[in-house]
């Protein structure tokens, strides 16, 4: 071992040695050009502010498992098992495996490499050949090399370079990878959310129908006993299969829910039927995290893939301009050669070793050099504006989703207000009906109203949360920077 270290020390003191007669070797360097310039987050403080004065606001936000924040167990599970079985994140994870291996086999180019190899060949040199010591001659030879180093100098800082751009593209599969989660988890909350509004409204279209039948029938009595005209008759048998329509919409909207739900777990459809749907499963209102641009936008793990990716292309636009200098490899073999197979090992003569640098100098390579570092720099461009285009993409989702939870959380608040005066009137109406003061039918159309209302609730309850999950998306799901699980 101490053999070793002292030829790689020599190695290193011979490169110091010829490195200026190295340099002076290389190929035509190009002039560095303008690259492309990551940009600032753009000014939102006022989207900020109009989004807090309409919104609850609360210091506190979900972290990682922010779905949680919602008090709903069964959501819990359902992303629970979406992490845990569904391929396309299992095709993100092995996507980082593969970076994680490509880092460690950059590392490995660090250091020395040893290897053994045996070989053995019958020859006859032609006798009508340049070999003309040789000539006509037949033999045997047997080579035994049971030590062979080789070890690339790194003078230009290439090898070290190129692991820091492997580093970097593995850090940025695993920010990817959380964000696979995060859409995955959002994507299951929001189909959740989804199943359990429209579990809701198939309780009052149900609810509905028995209404809408109660009324047909006493129009059909009426008409019978000659109170009234046929015409309410039709009218209420119309509203009767139109509300006969719509719960078979909603039930056909539960179904569609369920197989969502079940294809984001990793399972079958059948799978799916046996997810609870609770009515009364939509969490209450989650308060806006006061501290939105500072802490949460920065940590999307889609931006700090991007600018991970980017700062790894500028690694390689590094690797590709140490081509343009001369590679120096130190090489050292120590063995046993000879044409005679009954001397390798029994004489000392075929005791065979060399060790030396070898030194390529790249003077002309037709263009292949200059092309690969203009393909570097391209590719550094690119990933720099598309971090540039992910940022404002994000601060517009932000924008956009803020915008829609206010929206949505208006639109909630008046309508549950809807439904306390729905209830009330149909309260009024039915004392009215108790006291002989009101027929049999306003009591019941006072319940088809109250019933649509609630309905109408149910939706936007539905779409509210699913607001409250693309704010959270849009934020970063609580992620806090690489390495974070």
């Amino acid at each position: 071992m101490r053999g070793l270290v002292k030829w790689v020390r020599l190695g290193r003191l011979f490169a110091f040695l010829i490195a200026p007669g190295l340099i002076s070797g290389c190929a035509w360097l190009p002039e560095p050009t303008e690259r492309a310039a990551m940009i600032k987050r753009p000014a939102m403080e006022q989207t900020l502010n109009a989004a807090r004065a309409a919104l609850p606001v609360s210091d506190h936000w979900p972290e990682q498992t922010w779905w949680e924040v919602f008090e709903t167990p069964v959501l819990n599970r359902l992303i629970e098992t979406a992490i845990k079985g569904n391929p396309d994140l299992k095709v993100v994870a092995a996507r980082l495996r593969q970076s994680q291996s490509l880092v460690d086999a950059q590392a490995a180019k660090l250091y020395p490499t040893i290897d053994a190899n045996i070989s053995f060949s019958a020859q006859r040199f032609s006798a009508n050949s340049t070999q003309a010591k040789l000539a006509g001659e037949h033999f045997r030879q047997l080579l035994i090399n049971p030590l062979v180093l080789r070890y690339h100098l790194d003078l230009w800082g290439g090898d070290k370079a190129a692991l820091q751009a492997a580093i970097g593209k593995a850090l940025a599969a695993e920010t990817e990878l959380a964000d696979a989660r995060i859409l995955l988890a959002v994507a299951m909350a929001r189909s959740y959310f989804e199943l359990a509004a429209a579990a809701e409204k198939l309780v009052l279209a149900e609810q509905i129908i028995a209404c809408r039948l109660r009324l047909f029938e006493l129009a059909q009595v009426r008409l019978d006993t000659g109170l009234a005209a046929p015409e309410p008759v039709l009218t209420a048998e119309m509203e009767l299969h139109a509300a006969r329509q719509q719960a078979v919409t909603v039930r056909a909207e539960v179904e569609l829910q369920k197989n969502l739900v079940a294809a984001l777990a990793g399972k079958g459809p059948d799978w799916g039927r046996a997810v609870a749907a609770d009515p009364g499963a939509l969490p209450p209102t989650m308060p806006l995290p006061s501290d939105l641009p500072l802490h949460l936008l920065e940590h999307r793990p889609d931006l700090m893939a991007s600018r991970l990716r980017a700062e790894a292309a500028a690694q390689d636009i590094e690797v590709a301009r140490t081509a343009f200098y001369p590679d120096v490899n130190l090489v050292a073999f120590s063995g046993l050669h000879s044409v005679s197979i009954s001397d390798v090992l029994l004489q000392g003569s075929s005791l065979a070793y060399a060790v030396g640098p070898s030194v390529e100098f790249p003077i002309f390579e037709g263009g292949r050099l200059r092309a690969n570092l203009s393909y570097r720099e391209a590719a550094y461009d690119a990933a720099v504006e598309r971090y540039n285009s992910q940022l404002l993409g994000a601060v517009r989702e932000v924008a956009d989703a803020l915008s829609l939870w206010r929206e949505f959380d208006t639109r909630l608040q008046e309508q549950q207000m809807v439904v306390a005066q729905a209830q009330k009137h149909r309260r009024l109406v039915e004392s009215l009906q108790q006291a002989g003061l009101s027929d049999l039918v306003e009591p019941f159309r006072k319940r088809v109203g109250e019933y649509q209302q609630r309905f109408r609730l149910a939706t936007l309850k539905g779409e509210h949360f699913k607001a409250a999950a693309s704010v959270i998306a849009a934020l970063g799901g609580g992620y806090d920077g690489v390495s974070s699980r």
